[in-house]
Order: C-alpha cells, then sequence, then structure tokens
C-alpha cells in the first residue's frame, strides 16, 4: 500500500498519509497512519483501504472455496486498528465470490493484538 501510495503521489495526487507518518515520527506508513488519515477524510487513504479490503476478500475468498473453514480472523496491524468496520468491508468482499454462500465463515477480529504472533508461535511450539 505504501508503494501504491508514493506512486499516486509521484503522479500529483494529494494526501496527508505522510504528513501524518512524519508528525508521528515514522519511516513508514502505519496502520495508525492510515487510521488518521481514514479520521481526517484522507481520499487517497480511504481509496487504499478499500483496495486492501477489496484484495482481501478476493484471497480469503479462494482460501474458503478451498479449505471451507468455519471461521476466519482477521489482525494484524490494519486489522487491529481499524477493526470491526474494516472485518466486515472484508467479509462484504468475499461474499459474492465464496462457492458456498449459503455458508459463510465467521469473520472474527483477533482479541491478541500485538501479542497475536507470540501467542500463535507458543501455541505451536507447545504443540
Amino acid at each position: 500500500m505504501e508503494r501504491r501510495a508514493r506512486k499516486l503521489v509521484k503522479e500529483g495526487h494529494k494526501t496527508s498519509l505522510f504528513k501524518i507518518m512524519e508528525r508521528r515520527g515514522r519511516d513508514r506508513l502505519s496502520s495508525g497512519v492510515y487510521a488518521q488519515a481514514l479520521a481526517e477524510g484522507d481520499e487517497m487513504a480511504t481509496k487504499l483501504i478499500d483496495e486492501a479490503a477489496r484484495a482481501l476478500g478476493i484471497a480469503l475468498a479462494s482460501v474458503q472455496n478451498v479449505l471451507d473453514l468455519e471461521a476466519m480472523i482477521v489482525g494484524g496491524g490494519l486489522g487491529d486498528r481499524l477493526g470491526q468496520p474494516f472485518v466486515d468491508r472484508i467479509a462484504e468482499e468475499m461474499a459474492s465470490k465464496v462457492f458456498l454462500r449459503d455458508e459463510p465463515p465467521a469473520m472474527l477480529l483477533s482479541e491478541l493484538g500485538d501479542l497475536a504472533g507470540a501467542v500463535g508461535a507458543a501455541v505451536l511450539a507447545g504443540g
């Protein structure tokens, strides 16, 4: 997403993403930067998040079509920062692409936040 944002800026598109990034002392566009830009109504941030939700919807629908899962858990920076509305947007994008539309997986938001990776590794190591 950052590469796309930088390309759009080079093409002359306006955004507050990089100003927010600098104000926050970051060297990359973090989930917090995107969240702030969305809160400020930044059009490019909105477009990039919509594209991310669409791409995730397509990818997760493909996974669902192969594995027929009961549930999917969305976490990571954007999932944690943007919350259930972002998860719902991904589910919306998935809906028309899954084969068994009457039995979509439950789409859940991770409850472990930044600890998700560590907890997953611990469970895997102990298992």
